[in-house]
């Protein structure tokens, strides 16, 4: 996992302690070693950080979803001139990006493609 996502991630399992990564990409493996703690006695095992991974990564796919949402809120528009076959055309568009959150695996979502 990146560094990042693992900073937010040992950033929310009590108690609050000061670490640092060294690396930028963490594996089990090198969990050990590239992650350190100013009081060892309160780092966090590999299997408690994996629980917060999937919960994060949620996070990370809503925002995407937000980002795209915007993008496309212009189509919803009442007074924007298009046909009604490709309102039609958006608007299952944008129900399939608030629909992603009903996929499995946040790291492998399927992302609808806009209307062209």
């Amino acid at each position: 996992m990146d560094a990042r996502t693992l900073s937010w991630i040992l950033g929310k399992i009590p108690p609050a302690a000061s670490f640092n990564i060294s690396g930028d990409n963490i594996t089990e493996a090198s969990y050990a070693g590239d992650v350190t703690y100013s009081n060892p006695s309160l780092k966090p095992t590999w299997a408690q950080v994996q629980e917060g991974v999937i919960p994060e990564q949620w996070i990370v796919v809503r925002g995407q979803r937000i980002r795209k949402l915007r993008a496309s809120d212009w189509s919803a528009l009442p007074d924007v001139p298009m046909t009604a076959e490709k309102r039609a055309e958006w608007e299952t568009y944008r129900q399939a990006l608030r629909d992603v959150t009903t996929q499995p695996d946040p790291f492998n979502i399927t992302w609808p493609t806009p209307p062209e």
